[in-house]
């Protein structure tokens, strides 16, 4: 019982990190109803593929660090676009999550 609990709060968390950063690449303005619901499906489809757990955290990680990154860079270059930045840097975090999550089905040799 304890751990179907601990793993619904982990799916939990991962659906409010998921949501923040898919709310303003799907949708032109969020809101509460909009944010509980992506938090929802999010956390629903993280404990039905809880068996790629460790996929989906190196993913989870990818996008924080992107976000980071793009945050401390976004700083330097829009300055004064504040509607875009959210998007752009909410946008490259999922992009480079879902570049990893290919890169691990196509594989090749470079030498």
């Amino acid at each position: 019982m304890e751990d179907i609990f601990i793993i619904v709060l982990k799916c939990l968390l991962l659906g409010v990190i998921w949501a923040a950063l898919l709310i303003p690449v799907i949708f032109n303005r969020g809101g509460w109803l909009k944010y509980l619901i992506t938090v929802a499906v999010i956390a629903v489809l993280c404990f039905i593929l809880r068996g790629y757990a460790g996929i989906i955290n190196k993913m989870t990680v990818i996008a924080l660090i992107t976000l980071v990154i793009s945050w401390i860079i976004s700083m330097a270059v829009f300055d004064k676009e504040s509607k875009v930045k959210s998007k752009v840097i909410a946008f490259s975090c999922v992009m480079s999550a879902l570049s990893y999550l290919i890169s691990l089905w196509v594989g090749f040799d470079i030498l």
